[in-house]
């Protein structure tokens, strides 16, 4: 098998499309970010046992939307996760000890909270570095360049919509409080699920305007 894939010849277009040397199915469209990396590990071990580069025309256009969709879901998804805990960790739970317990966080605490605060770009940083070392041909080139973009445009959009939504939330504050009231009654039970102490809709009312 190691002298049929080291033969140029025997790695044909309908191979490469299939994203796989070693069995004959069709190509499938990756539907999740672990898919996508597969068939990028399928294009290095090709590409790596060829002397000439493949051409570009084998990653196809229809390939190149597949990884674009890709990147972009897994993005927006990991964003969201970013941007959910970054606040969480870093602005709202040692306002929320203060004002709702009268303390303040701790050394273990801060540093737990910086660390879990930037998890996610740490977890980031490590994966770029493991994917660098499939950078290699035109197939794996082309495929991580598709799955990046994807990636980068839903961080673009992802950041438009939260720059604006906190503006807007900002405006609304201060010009439409009694929405602001609405807005606490209704979500009271997620403080409730939280603290250990019972709350008023007043109490997170008040605790907005002040620390928030």
């Amino acid at each position: 098998m190691a002298g049929y894939m080291d033969k140029t010849d025997n790695i044909n277009e309908n191979n490469v499309n299939n994203g796989a040397v070693l069995d004959s199915s069709g190509y499938q469209k990756p539907t999740s970010l672990f898919g996508a990396l597969g068939v990028i590990q399928r294009y290095f071990v090709i590409e790596s046992r060829t002397e000439e580069d493949l051409a570009d025309e084998y990653f196809t256009i229809e390939q190149s939307f597949d990884f674009i969709k890709v990147g972009f879901k897994s993005g927006f998804v990991e964003s969201f996760l970013f941007l959910t805990l970054f606040p969480f960790f870093e602005n709202i739970y040692p306002s929320v000890k203060l004002y709702f317990f009268g303390e303040k966080i701790n050394q273990y605490e801060y540093w737990g909270l910086i660390v879990l605060s930037y998890i996610s770009i740490v977890t980031t940083t490590i994966f770029l570095m493991w994917l660098s070392k499939y950078y290699r041909g035109n197939l794996t080139k082309k495929a991580l360049f598709s799955l990046f973009t994807g990636r980068s445009i839903s961080f673009i959009i992802k950041g438009v919509i939260v720059y604006y939504a906190l503006i807007y939330l900002a405006k609304l504050s201060y010009t439409s409080p009694s929405i602001v009231y609405e807005w606490v009654d209704f979500t009271k039970w997620l403080f409730d699920w939280f603290l250990s102490v019972p709350v008023t809709a007043d109490d997170i009312y008040v605790y907005y305007y002040k620390l928030v």
